[in-house]
């Protein structure tokens, strides 16, 4: 009888274990499949797209519908050579007075060749989607200052103005040889009003060609409500 209860305790022992071997197994079997490997460099071009705010103007994996002057580059990656969309993100495309109408600005002080050439391998490929290369998602409900934060990186604001609106992105060939900060004593005394802080990211501020990099507008492609949050976020900073 001991002998019998025994033997049936160890094949339950076993049978527990072995059944959670499975379950590992199937999850790692699934997990694998979730995560597919992807062309290195596709996937740096992805999340490069994603680090300078393209998918804000060109629209999730490029696909359009944000403004009708912005094209979708799911059919320009077809069409366009690596030597002119490299030219495109390096020079910027077309300038406009109009602050309601978008343009391709300059990044060639601001992006490395290295990512020049992801972001044209990811066109190539089709835009396709790879794993967290996806914005960070926006807060609501915790105030205007900290939707404002996170639209600040999902926007590229911090590529050229740097974190915390500190500044000190290269520009060579501007006045001061930097991208200004957001901050500061001097940002307060060029943007002293709420007003002409929102006009200067409505309108841009094009002070010369490539390869000065040039502010764009935003006028037409972030949203009211999204504006005042940046406002607010700014007027947080040091």
């Amino acid at each position: 009888m001991l002998l019998a209860i025994g033997l049936a305790f160890a094949a339950g022992i076993f049978g527990f274990f072995l059944g959670r071997n499975t379950k590992h197994t199937h999850t790692s079997s699934t997990a694998a499949v979730v995560s597919a490997p992807v062309n290195p460099q596709v996937a740096a071009g992805a999340h490069d797209f994603v680090q300078f705010g393209c998918a804000q103007c060109h629209g999730e994996q490029g696909r359009g519908g944000v403004s009708p002057y912005v094209p979708a580059l799911t059919s320009a990656g077809r069409t366009l050579t690596a030597d002119s969309l490299r030219s495109i993100i390096n020079h910027g495309l077309g300038e406009s007075k109009d602050p309601t109408r978008p343009y391709m600005p300059v990044w060639g002080e601001v992006i490395s060749e290295r990512q020049v050439n992801d972001l044209i391998a990811y066109i190539h490929a089709g835009l396709p989607q790879v794993a967290t290369a996806t914005p960070p998602p926006i807060p609501t409900g915790q105030g205007q200052a900290v939707e404002g934060a996170t639209l600040y990186v999902v926007y590229g604001c911090i590529n050229c103005h740097g974190p915390n609106g500190l500044g000190g992105v290269s520009n060579p060939l501007s006045a001061d040889k930097t991208i200004p900060p957001l901050s500061g004593p001097g940002f307060r005394h060029d943007f002293p009003t709420d007003k002409a802080i929102l006009d200067v990211i409505q309108s841009g501020s094009v002070i010369g060609s490539a390869p000065i990099v040039s502010m764009p507008h935003w006028g037409g492609i972030i949203p009211p409500e999204r504006l005042q949050a940046l406002l607010a976020y700014l007027k947080t900073l040091k």
